[in-house]
């Protein structure tokens, strides 16, 4: 009965039968079988199913939400226990925002599965929040702390946001000091980036105070933050970019700093996983090996306040 309620949590999540078949690699009967060999067994219906339709019985939801997660610590144990006796391998599925794999995150990843090469990581980007129990992720990368009290959670860095244009808009557009002289301008806005909140620094480095900015001329905006600094690389007006974003194009010279005294609030970059999942001994590693490598982040800080006073 425990391979059943293992293979009903799978089909929940999965979302139907077929899917379920696919990812576990057997047939569509044989997986309607043995759910109805479950029900049997439970004496009540578990999922209303139709060619068309999903959904589960109140029992089906009860059930699933009192063995979801006791089957995937079963699974972890299993996991863990694999890897001590063949070496660290299988499948860690990563849930994270698009933006911070491509600017960041991507060759901390790469480096990973080359030192273990019988790891098979699967990346789901997207910038909203996913549900852990439908998503049968290991854990997520988030933005900023989670308020989920489900969640467990482990900071892995920390990044900084500039307000930056081209050389020729700059120019345009002369010296910004304050916020008034940045309303002034065209803005090239980027969720979750749409409403900012600046933080105001003296010449030494210092924090003045934190004031919020709602962009009140924007010229284009956009959900994708490697497309919004494309439009700013283009001239069409100010950014607010993460610093993982952009410091190359700033040492380069393709975009400047247009208020080297304000700077977007720190914010924290998080590993969250569900609290009542054991996570699984690669995941573990994974997690280990991404703060170890984001503390490249907080030298990148270094490098932003550096660039903040230049001039």
């Amino acid at each position: 009965m425990l391979d059943d309620i293992s293979l009903f949590a799978v089909i929940v999540n999965a979302g139907s039968l077929k899917e379920a078949s696919r990812i576990i690699g057997v047939p569509p009967a044989t997986v309607s079988r043995r759910l109805k060999s479950l029900e049997q067994s439970l004496g009540c219906r578990l999922v209303h199913r139709s060619s068309h339709q999903f959904t589960l019985t109140n029992e089906g939801q009860e059930l699933y939400q009192q063995s979801s997660h006791l089957v995937d610590s079963l699974n972890s144990i299993l996991d863990n226990f694999s890897s001590d006796v063949s070496g660290v391998k299988g499948k860690i599925k990563v849930l994270t925002p698009l933006s911070i794999v491509a600017s960041t995150f991507q060759p901390i990843f790469s480096n990973f599965i080359e030192s273990h090469p019988r790891i098979e990581l699967e990346l789901e980007m997207r910038n909203e929040v996913t549900r852990f129990l439908s998503s049968g992720a290991d854990f997520a990368i988030r933005i900023g702390p989670q308020e989920d009290s489900e969640l467990s959670q482990v900071k892995l860095g920390e990044t900084r946001s500039l307000l930056v244009a081209s050389p020729e808009y700059a120019e345009t557009v002369g010296t910004l000091n304050s916020l008034a002289d940045l309303s002034r301008c065209h803005q090239i806005v980027s969720n979750p980036l749409s409403r900012w909140t600046l933080e105001e620094f003296d010449p030494t480095g210092r924090s003045i105070g934190v004031e919020p900015f709602l962009p009140n001329r924007p010229r284009v905006s956009t959900n994708e933050l490697r497309v919004s600094k494309q439009f700013a690389l283009d001239g069409l007006g100010v950014a607010l970019m993460p610093a993982t974003e952009m410091m190359d194009d700033l040492r380069q010279g393709r975009l400047v700093n247009v208020m080297p005294n304000w700077q977007g609030v720190k914010r924290d970059v998080f590993a969250v996983w569900y609290r009542r999942q054991l996570l699984t001994h690669r995941a573990s590693m994974l997690i280990d090996y991404l703060k170890e490598e984001c503390q490249a982040l907080l030298e990148l800080n270094s490098d932003v306040q550096r660039l903040s006073r230049l001039g």
